[in-house]
């Protein structure tokens, strides 16, 4: 679980992120259709408890989806992500700033739950900078 120790599970972005997540894997059909529900099914569960078990449970169970369907997942969440802040731009949302661009996930890498949930925490500024 490298890495997924910063994941604040009380963090409403967080919870939005996750959420994004699991619509658009909802989304997928062709083969690998009913495992991206199953995910979906888990992250859901994240959202509904908040605990770190089922957290810890989503997270094997996205990374046992194919590469190639978490790298098409994490682009799309990453889409529907920026629209749904240029949306809250929009309509007066809680963020004022530009969204940073994120490139692509590199070919013939596998998209990780991490990279795919932190997506988001890659498109907004950060306070520190």
């Amino acid at each position: 679980m490298d890495g997924l120790e910063h994941i604040s599970l009380d963090d409403n972005r967080t919870l939005q992120a996750i959420g994004i997540l699991a619509d658009v894997l909802d989304g997928v059909d062709g083969p690998g259709g009913l495992d991206t529900v199953l995910v979906s099914k888990a992250l859901r569960q994240v959202i509904a408890t908040k605990s770190q078990p089922a957290f810890e449970f989503a997270t094997r169970a996205f990374n046992t989806l194919d590469p190639e369907v978490r790298r098409k997942v994490a682009e799309d969440a990453d889409h529907a992500a920026h629209d749904a802040v240029e949306l809250r731009a929009r309509v007066g949302g809680f963020l004022s700033t530009a969204p940073k661009r994120v490139g692509p996930a590199q070919p013939g890498q596998p998209t990780s739950f991490l990279n795919a949930l932190n997506l988001r925490a890659r498109r907004r500024p950060s306070s520190k900078e």
